[in-house]
C-alpha cells in the first residue's frame, strides 16, 4: 500500500473514531441532562448532589467532571447552549417587516422552541425557576427585536417592548403550567391578539 493510501485510510479511521467519540459524549450529556431535569422537578438545584445525579444517570463521577465543574456549571452550560441555539434561530426574524404573518411566524417559533425543550423550560420558567434564566430569555427575545408594529415613538420603543416581552413570557409560563394543552399556532395567535389590543394607539406616544 502506498504512503498516500495509508495516510488516507488512517485519516478515515481517525474521523470515524472522532465521530464515535462525539456520539458517546452527546449520549452521556443527554443522560446527565435527563437526570438533572428529573431531579430538579423534585427538588431545588442546591439540594442535588453530583453523586445523586451521576447515580440517576448511571454515569461515573469522573466522567461528569470531564465536562462540568459542578451542578451549577452544568446548568449554566445548558442554559448557554439553549440560548445560543435560540438566538441563532431568531436572527432571521430580526430584519423582518412588521406584518401580521411575520410576527405570527416569530411567535410560533418561540412556542415550538419551548415545546421542544419543555422539561427544562417547565423547571426554569416555573414557580421555583431560575430568575437569571427568565431574564436571559427576555433579553434573547429583545435582542432580536420582534417584528411588531406600533412601537415607533420613543416611549413605545423604550417601555412597551419590555411590557410585551414580560407579558409574552407570562403567557408561556401559563401554557407550560397547563401542560401545553394548545398548539403553538393557537397560542401565537392568542398572544398576538393580546399584544395588538394592548399596544393600540401607542405608536404616537412621545417622551
Amino acid at each position: 500500500m502506498s504512503d498516500i493510501a495509508e495516510n488516507q485510510n488512517g485519516g478515515a479511521r481517525n474521523k470515524m473514531e472522532q465521530q464515535k467519540e462525539d456520539r458517546r459524549i452527546r449520549r452521556t450529556k443527554r443522560m446527565l441532562l435527563q437526570s438533572l431535569t428529573q431531579l430538579m422537578a423534585k427538588k431545588k438545584i442546591n439540594q442535588i448532589s453530583i453523586t445523586e445525579l451521576t447515580e440517576t444517570a448511571d454515569v461515573n463521577r469522573s466522567t461528569f467532571y470531564l465536562y462540568y465543574k459542578d451542578i451549577f456549571d452544568m446548568l449554566a452550560q445548558i442554559e448557554t447552549e439553549m440560548f445560543e441555539a435560540f438566538s441563532k434561530a431568531l436572527e432571521k426574524y430580526k430584519k423582518a417587516n412588521a406584518t401580521y404573518d411575520n410576527t405570527l411566524t416569530f411567535f410560533i417559533y418561540i412556542f415550538d422552541y419551548v415545546r421542544s425543550n419543555a422539561d427544562m423550560c417547565k423547571i426554569l420558567l416555573g414557580p421555583d425557576g431560575d430568575y437569571t434564566f427568565v431574564e436571559k430569555f427576555k433579553k434573547a427575545i429583545n435582542q432580536e427585536y420582534p417584528p411588531i408594529d406600533n412601537l415607533k415613538g420613543r416611549v413605545g420603543g423604550y417601555y412597551v417592548m419590555p411590557f410585551i416581552v414580560a407579558g409574552f413570557i407570562g403567557i408561556i409560563q401559563q401554557w407550560l403550567e397547563a401542560d401545553m394543552n394548545a398548539s403553538s399556532r393557537d397560542m401565537a395567535v392568542f398572544a398576538l391578539e393580546m399584544i395588538s389590543n394592548g399596544t393600540n394607539g401607542m405608536d404616537d406616544l412621545e417622551a
